[in-house]
């Protein structure tokens, strides 16, 4: 059973990081603000001084002294007034797919599933108010969407994988249309629907001939994935 839903709003998380934890006497306030600089590059290639200073809450000379400190500490580049992350940048989140198995385990799953309809299918994890991609498979001759890789995110409210993130009673979520015109999301959740570690999702154009059908096959390859990662460390129900 796949539902089409009416996208309801979601509450946002506003705020820095260091801006949450402001009242904590136990934490690292100059962390968190070096942090909130390594945030600031969610969705941007390269800022400058003042832009980072804004997407972070800081004020320019706050946001300079951290940002010169990244780049000496190497997980952040300058090209003249300009600055973006370094490669180093990947060195954490690798370690936290291998810690996962998911080369190992999860992709093989995707990867074989995915061939069964033809198409991608993708894993997300919630981190906050975004969708992130943890795994990704796009089969040969399959229509890449998004063009969304390891690491990229989506937002909760507009997407179907946002959509299961969020808690959903129901088994499957499609959504026409509302994240990117003429495209069709479908997800579902692994493990149980209603607070769910991880879905798994995939897209199809609006305008597929047969589109009814494609997507319960889409649904059946998702099913069948979902079922065999429901017992993987990391994406078991109530798993941290």
């Amino acid at each position: 059973m796949r539902t089409n839903v009416d996208i309801p709003s979601v509450a946002r998380s506003h705020g820095t990081v260091n801006e949450s934890a402001a009242m904590s006497k136990t934490l690292s306030s100059t962390l968190l603000k070096g942090l909130d600089v390594l945030a600031a590059f969610d969705e941007a290639t390269n800022l400058t001084l003042a832009q980072i200073g804004e997407r972070a809450g800081l004020d320019r000379s706050t946001a300079r002294r951290l940002t010169l400190t990244l780049v000496d500490a190497g997980w952040v580049t300058q090209d003249r007034r300009t600055f973006a992350l370094a490669p180093r940048v990947l060195r954490p989140a690798g370690t936290f797919l291998q810690a996962g198995a998911f080369g190992r385990v999860v992709q093989p799953v995707l990867n074989a599933h995915a061939d069964t309809f033809g198409g991608e299918i993708s894993l997300a994890l919630r981190d906050h108010d975004k969708a992130v991609y943890v795994a990704h498979s796009a089969r040969p001759g399959a229509r890449v969407s998004l063009g969304l890789t390891v690491g990229s995110t989506l937002p909760l409210d507009t997407t179907a994988i946002g959509q299961v993130l969020l808690g959903s009673p129901q088994p499957a979520q499609v959504v026409r249309g509302a994240y990117e015109a003429g495209v069709c999301g479908l997800a579902v959740p692994v493990g149980a629907s209603e607070a769910p570690q991880a879905a798994l999702g995939t897209t199809l154009p609006l305008a597929l001939p047969q589109l009814e059908d494609r997507l319960d096959a889409a649904l059946a390859a998702l099913q069948m994935a979902a079922a065999d990662l429901r017992d993987v460390p990391g994406l078991r129900d109530g798993a941290a």
